[in-house]
């Protein structure tokens, strides 16, 4: 440790020029690899390549191509006179039928079990016309005519029609103040063809809103797919809230580097630079409040574009940064530092993506919140070099002296700090998920060329600056005196009468609110909703939540079973009809006339074996019969040929045979219209392999899977992943702390007392999201990270800095108000930093990116915490403890080696 300090203090002094150079190169070597580390196209991947649900996600794609993907598109028609069984809701049907068929999804539709590739709430008065009833001319007729088709109709198809209409529907009086629409599609066949597809989904909806319907009667069409076919106001609102986070974050280190003024010209510079820079951030998040409160603001302010926003705060932070560089010596200072912090963060975001581009290709979904925790590092790191810089050229001391003190004393930490964090997250690679192998060597690899940067690149620079000043007699270091002169540090520094005066109340009181922690942390919910997603503002949240309330969440969803091994057995077909009975007793799978919505090898076979079928084929039917079917149970004797009917059904229709069986009879496809949502995917996935247990029991493998089953994995797999990596990087920083703290001070006891609050801050962060409601899920499952990431350096910089003050002070109490007041001030300074850039995300239309900023503001608000209340109760405690047993509180000689300076002598 002590060799590194020493190599990058000696390079910075003798070399500063050598080390920008170097850093510039790296830049440009690694920069090829950063340009092509973008997201990966399957994120799911990531997460859990090996869960069977996934896999047979990927299987059924493979042997059922396009079919296996079927999608369709709701749509809610709506009458403001209350009722839709009317004629103006039969020609609006009619009408939007129309636009279905001859619209942007035509090439993707598809007859859905011979029913036509669109279904609506008046169907069976289409039907009742096609048997040969007049067609109805007023809305008597049009009920009359649903209620014949309803009493006549097979159970399947009464079950169909009655669930297109909603809860609140009269059926006695045949009146529904809505009704659903559905267009049936096949889906994209590839990744490549999601784009599109989606495009069509988007054009498709918007020519269903365009239709000319009837006076009253509206359209409100709904997809996943709609979800994803236009993100450009979603990105746009995220790239605006993020480059608020960095202008936020510009103004917060301005203000912490911000040189004290020594005339009433530079304090006004100062001020009113300040003031402009807010106009910006204001100008920035107008955008935001307007979509957030459009009864507060003209529509103008909510469709401001990105671009022209992003121009006029660049304008303003350039002007105020190039007046105060021009205007002032102190304030061109503060611009210099502030840019200079930016940059080496940016470098180190650079570095790790360049690294990432190389090492793995393509980016993992957790690799992106690593810039975050990168930024809230590198200003800490930033704020500590520069802030003891400073301090050290005010106490009088060269600038090559001062560069050099300041890297031997916070670099000690900061190298502590760095590899404790960096052993613990590199714990991650023996993880078996992935995106948790990918995040821990990124951040790794991100966290050291953070400490690298700056520790070199900005002391560099900036001890360039100074020589020139130095040797001009230009710098004037009684403008750099900081410590109890400046009020954050003298502020908390006040709280060092926690320690000095309640030390065991505070630890009672901060190990009972652990404890309370622990408990709130069982309670947080695993939960991940892609609807989350859409803004709150966008039409498509109210019609999904529509579709719930009013019609139990639609029949947008499927769930499918792939069977695989030998299908064309009779004991197999057995088993298969025996698991769809089962599905009649299963929750949340919707039931069509008492009969499971499900297409199989049972269903089709059903329709094409049944004399009373229009799908009815009389080859098969004789098959059916050689085989021995029942035409009750669809059961068929022990020796019946199976291959045989499978042959008729794929000689009589190959398009619905293909999308349940493939050539060979080596696997079958359920696909079944199911309505648990994403909080009851768990539950539906175990009943529905209770169901098909036949299937399994016949010895075929039988496995469950859909978009919502498969997030219930992954935050199931993420969370129980998490857990265990939690422990792991705890216990890995634990021992790095107690190794280092034996051979540095010979008391391996200060690894425990600074590693418990950041177990406490971990415990506090989940509880907080259980108090206010915040699931656990891919988002937020960043929270032990950062609370990691920046609580163990938060505790590491108190700790060493309490080890120097106290060898030069004789007190304890002295001691820990010294090291509140220094490094206090400057977590404070980092810590507000980045909750106030990252806070903004708060305004987020969006559920995650919101419950993301408050999450990420409270966390590091709570390191904060621990590290300046907290903390120094337990030092000081420990230290008192020593002192009654008459011990030396350290070894002051190992101190002093490790920081290579007489501390005595400054005492």
């Amino acid at each position: 440790m002590k060799t590194l300090v020493n190599g990058m203090a000696a390079a910075v002094r003798k070399a500063p020029w050598a080390v920008i150079i170097i850093t510039v190169v790296i830049t440009f070597a690694l920069g090829f690899g950063a340009q092509n580390f973008q997201p990966s196209d399957d994120q799911n991947e990531s997460f859990a390549p090996d869960a069977p649900e996934l896999v047979a996600a990927d299987r059924i794609n493979e042997l059922y191509g396009a079919e296996s993907t079927a999608s369709i598109m709701q749509v809610i028609v709506t009458s403001t006179t209350g009722d839709v069984l009317t004629l103006n809701g039969l020609d609006a049907a009619h009408a939007l039928t129309e636009t279905a068929i001859g619209g942007a999804l035509s090439p993707w539709l598809f007859d859905q079990r011979g029913t036509g590739p669109v279904v609506h709430y008046v169907s069976p008065v289409d039907l009742a016309v096609a048997q040969g009833a007049p067609a109805p001319t007023s809305d008597a007729m049009v009920k009359q005519l649903y209620g014949q088709a309803i009493a006549q109709a097979p159970p399947e198809q009464v079950g169909l029609a009655l669930g297109l209409l909603p809860e609140s529907a009269d059926q006695a009086a045949m009146t529904s103040p809505s009704g659903l629409l559905l267009i049936f599609t096949t889906g994209p066949e590839t990744t490549e063809d999601f784009d599109a597809f989606a495009d069509a989904s988007a054009a498709a909806a918007a020519e269903l809103q365009a239709t000319d319907l009837p006076n009253g009667i509206t359209a409100e069409p709904f997809s996943f797919e709609l979800l994803f076919s236009d993100t450009d106001d979603f990105q746009a609102e995220i790239g605006r809230l993020f480059a608020t986070a960095g202008f936020i974050i510009f103004l917060v280190l301005s203000i912490i580097f911000m040189v004290r003024p020594r005339t009433r010209r530079d304090r006004t510079l100062g001020i009113v630079g300040i003031v402009f820079m807010f106009v910006a951030i204001g100008v920035l998040v107008l955008p935001s409040l307007g979509t957030l409160f459009p009864d507060a603001f003209p529509d103008w302010v909510s469709d401001m574009d990105v671009g022209p926003v992003l121009l006029i705060a660049a304008g303003i932070y350039f002007a105020v940064y190039l007046v105060w560089s021009l205007g002032s010596k102190g304030l061109r200072r503060t611009t210099a530092d502030t840019l200079v912090t930016v940059l080496a963060i940016g470098l180190a975001i650079t570095w790790m993506n360049g690294y990432g581009g190389f090492r793995f290709g393509s980016q993992g979904p957790m690799a992106q919140i690593i810039p975050i925790l990168l930024i809230g590092l590198g200003v800490d790191y930033s704020i500590h070099m520069t802030s003891r810089y400073r301090e050290e050229v005010f106490a009088g001391h060269s600038v090559d002296g001062s560069v050099s003190r300041a890297i031997k004393t916070v670099g000690v930490a900061l190298v502590l700090a760095t590899v404790t964090t960096v052993v613990g997250f590199l714990t991650n690679v023996f993880n078996e998920i992935p995106a948790l192998r990918e995040f821990g060597e990124l951040a790794a690899v991100g966290i050291i060329a953070s400490f690298v940067l700056m520790l070199t690149f900005v002391p560099a620079v900036r001890e360039l600056l100074d020589r020139r000043g130095e040797r001009k007699g230009t710098l004037e270091p009684t403008a750099l005196e900081g410590g109890a002169t400046k009020r954050l540090p003298r502020l908390i520094g006040r709280a060092s009468v926690l320690p000095k005066s309640a030390a065991i109340a505070t630890v009672i009181v901060s190990l009972v609110l652990g404890a309370a922690g622990a408990f709130g942390t069982t309670k947080v919910s695993a939960e991940f909703s892609f609807i989350d997603f859409i803004p709150t503002t966008s039409p498509l949240r109210g019609t999904f939540e529509t579709l719930v309330s009013d019609y139990g969440g639609g029949f947008g969803e499927t769930t499918q079973v792939l069977i695989e091994g030998d299908v064309a057995t009779a004991q197999t077909w057995n088993a298969m009809v025996a698991s769809t009975r089962n599905l009649s007793e299963v929750d949340n799978v919707l039931q069509v006339g008492g009969f499971p919505a499900a297409e199989s090898p049972v269903s089709v076979l059903g329709q094409l074996a049944n004399p009373d079928s229009p799908a009815f084929n009389v080859q098969v039917g004789l098959a059916a019969q050689a085989a021995g079917m029942s035409q009750d149970s669809l059961a068929v004797s022990a020796d019946a040929d199976i291959g045989a009917l499978y042959d008729a059904m794929f000689a009589t229709d190959p398009e619905a045979t293909g999308r349940v069986l493939t050539p060979g009879y080596q696997s079958a496809l359920f696909t079944i219209q199911t309505q648990a949502g994403e909080s009851g995917a768990g539950q539906l996935a175990t009943d529905l392999d209770a169901a098909f247990e036949p299937v399994t029991a016949a010895g075929l493998e039988s496995t469950v899977t859909s978009d919502e089953i498969i997030s219930d994995v992954i935050v199931t797999t993420l969370r129980n992943s998490q857990l265990s990596s939690l422990l792991l990087t705890l216990g890995i920083a634990l021992l790095v702390l107690l190794i280092n703290f034996w051979v540095e001070v010979r008391r391996p006891m200060l690894g425990v007392i600074t590693t418990i609050p950041v177990v406490l801050v971990v415990l506090w962060s989940f509880a907080l999201m259980a108090l206010f409601g915040i699931p656990f899920g891919p988002v937020t499952a960043t929270v032990s990270a950062l609370a990691i990431g920046i609580g163990i350096p938060y505790m590491i910089h108190v700790t060493h800095r309490y080890e120097e003050d106290r060898a030069r002070n004789g007190s304890e109490n002295d001691a820990i108000e010294q090291t509140l007041v220094h490094t206090g001030g400057a977590l404070g300074g980092s810590a507000l930093t980045t909750i106030a850039g990252f806070g903004i995300l708060m305004t987020s239309t969006t559920i995650p990116f919101r419950q993301f900023g408050f999450v990420t503001a409270y966390t590091i608000l709570l390191a904060l915490l621990a590290a300046v209340l907290v903390l120094p109760s337990y030092l000081v405690l420990w230290d008192r403890w020593h002192r009654r047993r008459g011990d030396e509180t350290f070894d002051r000689m190992a101190l002093e080696a490790a920081l290579q300076e007489d501390l005595t002598a400054e005492a």
